[in-house]
């Protein structure tokens, strides 16, 4: 019978070796920047007290499409879609951020203004208690200033809440604002490889916007088009134009009644990216349709 001799230096090298094997096996594989930065930005978001006392609905919008592209990372996806995912799953903890900080500057804004309100009213009560003293006359003024100030005080309240509902309509398309007027980003998911036909799933988006430009008539639109630097640039100025043009039909569709001379297309193909186009993940973020929603009457500025 043959014998083996025990070696610990042989047996320490067995063992070293096999835990190596072990922890490569399960090594998961590193996430894409993008999601990355998505994480961050999430976390930042759920440890804001304030984006969670007033942007709840908000952090639960970004918190679920992190988790969707968290599990399309499980299980192996890391393609265009993962990009796009962790894309609007990044926009929308930023958006929360943004929703809390104007809802706690409204809120700030609104005590404020009742506070003057009310201060007002008390001066005024006390002046016609005064003069309620002298004459009937006096009396019957004091009324009607009473309901002149009850009139003002429900008209500011009015529109304090048609603008708080305007607001809403805005977040639930993750709008972001900027200099050129609310900025909603439509990703390349909503259209197939190379087509411009809006998919069945933007409907529900296009209803919403649709509805809050009914709501203000007066508010123009712009509706840009982006691509990657894949094929010729004619190319991809067409197709940018076909799918802003896309977005405006499937808008007047949604709308029954929207002017169409307030909405405008533009298509600017490959140069205005968001990131650069060394990699699929980049390319599938600058394949986009950019609305641009105007403050006033006026024109969006187009783009220098």
């Amino acid at each position: 019978m043959t014998s083996f001799a025990y070696s610990p230096k042989k047996t320490s090298s067995l063992l070293l070796t096999s835990l190596l094997l072990g922890a490569c096996a399960s090594t998961p594989p590193a996430p894409p920047a993008a999601l990355t930065q998505a994480r961050q930005a999430v976390q930042s978001a759920e440890g804001d007290p304030m984006v969670r006392t007033h942007a709840p609905l908000e952090l639960k919008t970004a918190t679920d499409s992190l988790g969707r592209a968290n599990a399309m990372l499980a299980k192996g996806d890391d393609g265009p879609e993962l990009a796009s995912a962790a894309y609007v799953a990044n926009q929308q903890a930023r958006r929360a951020v943004a929703v809390a900080l104007a809802k706690s500057n409204d809120a700030a804004v609104a005590g404020s203004v009742a506070e003057r309100e009310r201060a007002r009213a008390d001066q005024r009560t006390q002046e016609l208690a005064s003069s309620r003293k002298q004459t009937g006359v006096a009396q019957r003024q004091a009324a009607a200033a009473e309901q002149v100030t009850e009139i003002a005080v429900a008209t500011a309240a009015g529109a304090q809440a048609d603008a708080a509902k305007a607001q809403a309509e805005l977040s639930a398309l993750q709008a972001q604002k900027t200099e050129r007027g609310m900025l909603v980003t439509l990703g390349d998911v909503l259209f197939e490889l190379n087509r411009a036909e809006v998919k069945p799933a933007a409907q529900q988006a296009m209803r919403k916007l649709a509805d809050y430009l009914q709501q203000n008539p007066k508010r123009q639109v712009l509706i840009e088009g982006h691509t990657d630097n894949s094929g010729g640039s004619a190319l991809n100025d067409a197709l940018s134009l076909r799918r802003a043009d896309a977005v405006k039909a499937a808008l007047l569709s949604a709308g029954n009644g929207l002017p169409t001379v307030a909405i405008s297309t533009v298509g600017h193909g490959e140069r205005f990216p968001v990131a650069d186009n060394s990699n699929a993940s980049n390319r599938a973020l600058n394949r986009r349709v950019e609305i641009y929603i105007s403050e006033n009457d006026q024109p969006v500025r187009p783009r220098r």
